[in-house]
């Protein structure tokens, strides 16, 4: 497998993007180009920045009483900012003079951007420009890929093309610049996507930001044309093995997924913690916010240069964040991360004056971008070994191959049925978890490998479960290797980590499984077969302590944390990560029908929630998740596997856990209390645990003593 990394997939880094403060100057309203696509819509000759009004917000700036970064980016824009070159020339001048008077930090630590359509780049007051401000100064001249791409859009006032000026300036700004450039799509333009693209990248152009525009323009059926051209970009990067090459950011690690807990206190942009100066010395939270990019709203001023900012008019912008401006479509979407908007064109199109609602125009150009980024990213891994370095958390899409399929949870699979999934199901399973965003995990027979690899699976990132035994016959794919008593002794390779199936009765032999497998991973997902009312919990927690003994002992001796789920989980993890089924994963049977796991399959496959052609159809879908699961949300036996078909066999409800299940978890968290203290000397924790005083978490139930439960109540 190759070793080498990706760039195609990662962001450019900008400088000091962590430690800088964005200060932006419209130094014109005006623009010698009339870009079909532009969001300054109400373009204009009349109002140009005055010197002295630049000089009273750099003074402000540098004296005032208000919290800055250790570095400054000072941005220029307009519309097109080379217009008022002279101009931008001598505000960069005052500054540096201003912070070298005042010894301030940013007299070094500074960087000039401008970003501009090239039309007079070559001219000789923006080259001695260029020329004065060397090595401080990053520019971007925004050329939108090939001449018949570039001249839909990006026109003269007059309606002709910019291609053929701006393609020569280019030329003289690569000799000059290492290449970046800003790309634009609109509906008109998807078509030529790919091969823009790449006529960038084949011109020198290494680092391109591409995006799609926010406003409401996309036709029925565009995210699909957008979702292929990326795709078909993805083939081209993949079969020419350039993906160590260059960027481009219609490719991104870090896209899709649902988001956490951690990143619904952000937001999608910087507005309020930049800052932008207008024509007459008007500050606001950030250029969108001006009059002349706004559509239906007034402009939102923040402060003026002469009197500073308004403190209690910025408080709004540091509030801003994802779980207050999304409603509930975008907090339970499972395409969520990296899902872009503006904060000033939120305000524009918002039904109020606020920033606290979002704009969705993109959301299905969102999810096509997600789609394709799977595609890419999977090819990248089945082809060359390269996995994504930000997995994200993706919801799945479980086949069973066969009815005999290997248990993977503590419901054993007893069926001697050979019936297999035809490869023409596999692959509308395939294609349905694509266009759903699930990732598709093989689960395979348990008593012969006859599984049949072909090409169409490179295109997916599949997981594959398969019995240990079977482990040389899958080569070359992300794999999840199953144990019990008849195969742990078998010499494998190293795993990240591997599944331990022990059934009820040989749970005096746990221990001895367990320390044995240690040897060929680091860490175990231990099952217990036929787990129910009967289990012997004090022989598990014997066989648990011996266990955690083991831990301690490798942890003393330097050689590593060995991490179990029932033990070590708990100490990991901040929340339940309960079975998953029916809220994080769905099965697909050789049927062709959708079912909550593969239990509910085998007991009756009347059981269906679905299938492949209706799609899935969960009745109260939402009580599988953990919101809804009562007795959890009164516990912290985060390790807790919480079976939904056990909780419907024994309780009659998917959300609430029969006695023994909970006794079961409680049991392995007295242990887990031991392991605290030698964990947390190896690893950061981030669940402590304190002593409880209940087994149960039906006794820990908010204001159990009023519900009359007592004639319900064993233990009285």
């Amino acid at each position: 497998m190759d070793e080498v990394g990706y760039k195609v997939g990662t962001n450019a880094e900008s400088w000091r993007s962590d430690q800088s403060q964005t200060i932006t100057f419209i130094v014109t309203e005006d623009c010698n180009l009339r870009c079909k696509y532009c969001y300054i819509t109400h373009k204009t000759s009349n109002n140009v920045m005055d010197f002295e009004v630049a000089k009273e917000f750099i003074d402000y700036i540098l004296t005032a009483p208000i919290n800055r970064r250790d570095a400054a980016v000072i941005e220029f824009i307009g519309g097109e900012p080379f217009i008022e070159v002279e101009l931008i020339d001598m505000i960069c001048d005052y500054f540096k003079l201003k912070t070298y008077e005042l010894k301030d930090k940013w007299y070094w630590n500074y960087r000039i951007n401008i970003c501009t359509n090239g039309v007079n780049y070559s001219d000789n007051a923006v080259q001695r420009f260029i020329y004065k401000n060397k090595g401080k100064i990053s520019l971007t001249i925004t050329i939108d890929g090939t001449k018949k791409k570039h001249d839909l859009q990006r026109v003269f006032p007059n309606g002709d093309g910019s291609y053929d000026i701006i393609r020569k300036n280019v030329d003289l700004w690569l000799q000059q610049f290492t290449g970046n450039t800003k790309v634009t799509f609109a509906h008109e333009d998807l078509p030529l996507l790919k091969e823009s693209i790449i006529e960038l990248w084949n011109i020198g152009i290494v680092d391109i930001a591409a995006n799609v525009v926010y406003e409401d323009v996309w036709h029925e059926g565009d995210d699909l044309v957008f979702e292929a051209q990326i795709k078909a970009l993805a083939d081209y990067v993949i079969d020419n093995r350039i993906f160590d090459k260059y960027t481009c950011t219609l490719f991104d690690d870090m896209l899709g997924g649902p988001y956490t807990e951690e990143e619904l206190a952000q937001t999608s942009c910087g507005a309020g913690k930049m800052l932008a100066v207008g024509p007459t010395g008007n500050i606001y939270p950030c250029m969108r916010y001006h009059h002349y990019s706004l559509n239906n709203k007034n402009e939102v001023i923040i402060g003026d240069a002469k009197t500073g900012i308004d403190a209690d008019r910025v408080r709004a912008y540091g509030t801003l964040m994802y779980k207050y401006q999304s409603d509930e479509e975008c907090l339970n979407c499972d395409y969520a991360k990296g899902c872009p908007f503006c904060q000033g064109f939120n305000y524009d199109e918002a039904e109020s004056e606020t920033n606290f609602q979002r704009a969705k125009y993109v959301c299905k150009m969102h999810k096509a971008q997600v789609r394709a980024n799977n595609y890419y990213f999977a090819r990248l891994y089945n082809e060359f070994g390269i996995k994504r370095k930000n997995s994200i958390v993706q919801k799945k899409l479980v086949f069973l191959l066969s009815d005999d399929y290997v248990t993977y949870c503590s419901n054993k699979n007893s069926s001697s049925s050979i019936t297999k999934m035809d490869n023409d199901t596999i692959k509308k399973g395939l294609d349905f978890a694509h266009q759903n965003n699930l990732r598709p995990v093989f689960v395979h027979s348990s008593s012969a490998n006859s599984f049949e690899d072909v090409p169409y699976y490179k295109y997916f990132n599949i997981l594959h479960i398969i019995p240990a035994q079977y482990y040389n016959a899958i080569q070359g794919k992300e794999l999840i290797l199953v144990f019990d008593k008849d195969n742990i002794t078998l010499e494998v390779p190293l795993q990240e980590y591997v599944i331990l199936n022990v059934e009820q009765s040989e749970i005096g032999k746990l221990a001895e499984y367990v320390t044995t497998l240690f040897n060929k991973t680091n860490r175990i997902n231990l099952n217990i077969l036929g787990f129910n009312k009967d289990f012997n919990y004090s022989l598990y927690k014997e066989e648990l302590i011996r266990i955690g003994h083991y831990i301690v002992q490798k942890i003393e001796n330097a050689e590593g944390v060995k991490e179990i789920n029932v033990l070590t989980d708990i100490l990991l993890v901040n929340e339940h990560d309960h079975c998953g089924a029916g809220d994080k994963s769905i099965t697909l049977a050789p049927n062709e029908k959708f079912y909550i796991c593969p239990a509910f399959y085998m007991e009756n496959t009347q059981n269906t929630v679905g299938d492949l052609d209706k799609g899935k159809n969960i009745p109260n879908e939402q009580l599988y998740s953990f919101k809804f699961a009562p007795l959890c949300n009164a516990c912290d036996t985060y390790q807790c596997e919480n079976c939904v078909y056990k909780n419907k066999k024994y309780t009659n409800e998917v959300n609430v856990s029969p006695s023994f299940q909970c006794k079961k978890s409680h049991t392995e968290r007295a242990i887990s209390l031991q392991l605290q203290t030698a964990l947390e000397k190896e690893v950061s924790l981030t669940h402590y645990m304190e002593n409880v005083e209940y087994s149960d978490p039906y006794d820990n139930l908010e204001n159990l003593s009023d519900k009359d439960v007592q004639y319900y109540n064993t233990n009285l």
